[in-house]
């Protein structure tokens, strides 16, 4: 079974054209397993689910800066100041959730838990946040990762999910929070044909 994170496959997903999906899937297969030595976000993820979780001033994501190794910092330093600005141009309140996986037909498994809760002017969201920096190949709009929206809300969660929440990619390209609307079965034929399409790429390199 091909194991993934949901940041891989909502990369796949906002991918343009054909051969940037196929060289994307080529280095993920070949990046080898998970492993947290090598997860380039994982500092800042866990900085902000912290400063959060403790109620700091979210300029203290700043201080991660000091500590993260010489070639993080440039990507460090523009997500950090995207999501500042994020939270300062909203009333946001932090809650915490659990874990949620999704499963497509015994072959693909994508570990997909929202990072973060977040009550953004009044509304509640489970958010994903999207870290990469932009690139010509890569288009994080509704329109491209729908499937991955549609994942999100069909995952199975070991946590109760609010039925007036919603579930949100934070995209740190731009600061703009990207809500999923209801899934409809187009919507989930839509992500079953990404998934296969992404299980039949792997399999043929």
């Amino acid at each position: 079974m091909i194991k993934i994170s949901l940041t891989s496959l909502l990369t796949y997903s906002a991918k343009v054209s054909k051969s940037a999906k196929i060289k994307y899937v080529r280095d993920t297969k070949t990046g080898g397993p998970y492993s947290p030595a090598i997860d380039h976000w994982k500092q800042l993820r866990d900085a902000i689910k912290k400063m959060h979780e403790n109620n700091l001033p979210v300029e203290s994501l700043k201080e991660l800066l000091k500590v993260v190794s010489q070639i993080k910092i440039k990507n460090y330093s523009r997500a950090i100041n995207e999501y500042i600005r994020f939270i300062n141009k909203n009333e946001v309140v932090y809650f915490p959730v659990g874990k949620a996986y999704w499963m497509h037909s015994d072959d693909l498994l994508v570990s997909s838990s929202p990072e973060l809760g977040l009550i953004v002017n009044g509304n509640k969201y489970y958010v994903k946040i999207f870290y990469k920096k932009k690139d010509k190949d890569t288009k994080v709009i509704k329109r491209n990762i729908n499937s991955i929206l549609t994942l999100m809300q069909l995952a199975k969660k070991d946590f109760e999910v609010d039925p007036n929440a919603k579930f949100a990619v934070l995209n740190l390209q731009n600061g703009k929070l990207i809500v999923a609307s209801p899934p409809n079965p187009d919507d989930v034929f839509e992500l079953e044909i990404e998934a296969d399409d992404f299980i039949n790429t792997w399999n043929k390199l």
